[in-house]
This record gives structure tokens, sequence and C-alpha cells, in this order.
């Protein structure tokens, strides 16, 4: 017997849609647990990517990745997810305030 696959829960939308708000379309670590991010992954919706889109374990023969900071983005099909949605939107914080902006993206 199989598990279920993941699927695209509204906490999850949450925070693809929040993002896609950043010019990274970095995914905001406040908003995502162990298995949101193991789920985006099985679903195509993100990957460990660096600046210049390289996926984080994908073939790099000349290593001009191995420096960069690969870090939890959007991917392509995200990002058809997130317009599919209704486009960018920012998350609140579950308290209501806004979430603390990312050092890799600090004008988010």
């Amino acid at each position: 017997m199989t598990g279920l696959p993941p699927r695209l829960t509204p906490r999850r939308l949450v925070a693809l849609r929040d993002a896609a708000v950043r010019a990274s379309g970095s995914i905001h670590p406040m908003l995502v647990s162990e298995a949101d991010v193991h789920a985006l992954e099985v679903l195509g919706l993100a990957g460990f990517l660096d600046g210049c889109g390289h996926l984080l374990g994908a073939p790099d023969p000349g290593a001009e990745h191995r420096g960069h900071p690969h870090l939890l983005r959007l991917t392509a099909a995200g990002r058809d997810a997130v317009h599919a949605a209704g486009g960018p939107l920012r998350a609140p914080r579950r308290d209501g305030r806004p979430l603390p902006p990312l050092a890799s993206d600090p004008q988010s």
C-alpha cells in the first residue's frame, strides 16, 4: 500500500502566492513545514534553486553553481499555479502582523 500523493493545500497555496510577491520567488520559511516543502517539491511547484535557476542536485559539470545559495523558490509550474489562483498575494503571520523580510530578499 502506498501513501496518498501530496496535494496543493490552501496553506501551501498561501506560501506560493506569498513567494510570488518577491522578485526572487523565495518561499518564506514561516509559512511552510518540512512536509509542505517535500510536497511542493514532489508536485514540482517549488525547488531548491539558485539565482540562475539551477536546481540543487542537478548536473553541474562546470561547477559554476557550486558556490551559489540554493533556496526554496517557485518553479515555473509554481508561478503558473499562483496565476491560476488569482496571482501574488502577501501573506500575514498567524497573528496578523507582516512576516519579517527574508535576508536573501531584503526588499520584500
